[in-house]
């Protein structure tokens, strides 16, 4: 079932799902790419991906300490199955007819966090703004492009499938995992790539008190918020999923569980 902020509304919290059972968290970040005809670059230094026109495109972060891509991310190496999914398509007739056709996942990209992740390593490119251009037929991570595959929603479905027969885990046990790891996600984060004097990038890593103490405070307000849902919850992974899905929600993400008969 997908979370939703109304589940936390009532004066009792509870779900209708079995967190006993075996599960897998699903997290879905949907972005709208804007529709373009011609690719533009300021830096003349890097070549232009190939695309069809038009093609799409839009921008993640990834340098954004406890953002959307840093969050994902940690979740997906935490347990859950995390993809960014967005449309190939872009007005309301062809929207229409897919939703009609049941259609809209097939002519949408899903790409997952850590895929992008690979792709910045592979180039050795620093964290920042990024852009992800497509088309119907390929995805590429700029500035410097670097193709990457999407997980095609044949493959998504058969991914949750195989996890919910050959995991042995409950779902509560990895809803507690991811939720508890995001205390941790400073450890996920690459070192800051940095211009040398001789125009070579080196690698730096910053800590400083500044930097620490918004991270300190953030986890005292999640202790907080865990605590005011634990007295509303039916039950303590209760507290959790809805903990975990709040949190999510505050940055755009959409939660479901998915779990085995």
């Amino acid at each position: 079932m997908p979370f939703m902020p109304s589940l936390v509304q009532e004066d009792q919290l509870g779900f209708d799902v079995g967190f006993k059972k075996p599960g897998v968290p699903i997290l879905l970040q949907f972005k709208l790419g804007q529709s373009l005809r011609r690719f533009v670059r300021k830096d003349k230094g890097y070549l232009a991906p190939i695309l069809e026109s038009p093609f799409f495109r839009f921008s993640i972060d990834t340098a954004e300490p406890d953002g959307q891509f840093e969050t994902l991310l940690k979740a997906e190496q935490d347990g859950a199955e995390t993809y960014y999914v967005a449309p190939r398509f872009a007005d309301w007739p062809q929207y229409a007819s897919f939703f009609e056709a049941g259609a809209v996942l097939e002519n949408s990209i899903s790409v997952t966090p850590s895929t992008i992740r690979n792709a910045l390593d592979a180039r050795e490119s620093p964290d920042g703004v990024h852009r992800i251009v497509y088309d119907t037929t390929s995805i590429h991570v700029c500035s410097e492009p670097t193709q990457v595959s999407d997980t095609r929603p044949s493959s998504l479905a058969e991914n949750v499938r195989t996890r919910l027969a050959e995991d042995p885990g409950d779902l509560s046990q990895i809803v507690h995992r991811i939720y508890e790891g995001f205390d941790h996600r400073a450890l996920i984060r690459r070192p800051k790539l940095e211009e040398s004097a001789q125009g070579a990038f080196v690698f730096s890593i910053h800590s400083s008190m500044a930097e620490r103490t918004p991270e300190a405070q953030r986890k005292i307000e999640r202790s907080q918020r865990l605590e005011q849902l634990r007295a509303r919850a039916r039950t303590e992974d209760d507290a959790f999923g809805a903990a975990l899905g709040l949190e999510l929600w505050a940055l755009g993400i959409q939660l479901l569980f998915a779990t085995g008969d």
